[in-house]
């Protein structure tokens, strides 16, 4: 699958720059519907949501139960889900009381230099002179490369409390992987103007690119709505910073 996404050309030719450039310099993000051809956005959604092999998952939270800074990582096995249980309530906790908190599953940037699987290949892409060419049409000041990106699954009760992205780049990205979403499932993205008020909501909808600012590292205030107990769809995307 590496050949098959260092490929050019896989950005829907139907977009009207124009427009999406307006929209982002006025509002400070934008959210572009069939951003890839279709044949690209499925392969993409097939390798997280059933090829990839379940362990590849990491739980993801933050704050870490030890005090120490950063975020917990822990693989997704079947000897380790108490301890995934575990940190899950206590960064639920630590949301109720007011403090920067998450708890997904992502991917980590661990695969060897090698790697041919889709994900690296998609990787590749992102840092493609295709993709940064697009993103420079839709800016103002000019990015040049990826600073981190990741696959990020949102599981029942899974959640991403206010923040703003500073200091991880100059231009944050969800790029939507997720299917058959509905907007009372929550794990919707928020963008708000202070901490009590909300902007815009965006659903998760498949094969959209939602690019928000980050000027002067402060960036636009924005979370993850709590997903459902019991939903049964896999909230997913891909998603990162440039610089």
């Amino acid at each position: 699958m590496l050949d098959f996404f260092i490929k050019q050309n896989i950005i829907n030719p139907i977009h009207n720059l124009d427009e999406i450039r307006e929209e982002f310099i006025s509002n400070r993000y934008v959210v572009i519907k069939d951003f890839l051809k279709k044949e690209y956005a499925e392969a993409l959604y097939n390798w997280f949501a059933n090829e990839m092999p379940s362990d590849w998952w990491f739980s993801s939270s933050t704050p870490r139960m030890n005090g120490e800074k950063g975020f917990e990582k822990i693989q997704n096995t079947e000897g380790n889900l108490r301890l995934i249980a575990e940190t899950h309530q206590y960064v639920f906790n630590k949301m109720f009381e007011g403090e920067f908190s998450y708890h997904f599953h992502r991917t980590l940037d661990d695969h060897v230099e090698t790697c041919t699987c889709t994900e690296c290949g998609f990787r590749r892409w992102t840092n493609s002179e295709e993709n940064i060419n697009f993103l420079n049409t839709l800016v103002e000041d000019p990015v040049s490369s990826a600073d981190s990106m990741f696959a990020a699954a949102y599981l029942p009760n899974d959640f991403l409390s206010p923040h703003v992205d500073s200091p991880n780049g100059r231009l944050g990205y969800v790029y939507q992987l997720t299917k058959n979403w509905k907007p009372q499932y929550g794990g919707n993205l928020h963008f708000m103007s202070d901490y009590d008020t909300i902007d815009e909501v965006s659903i998760p909808d498949f094969n959209t690119l939602t690019l928000f600012d980050l000027p002067e590292g402060e960036g636009k205030l924005h979370f993850v709505s709590t997903v459902s107990p019991g939903v049964e769809e896999l909230r997913l995307t891909y998603t990162g910073w440039f610089e």
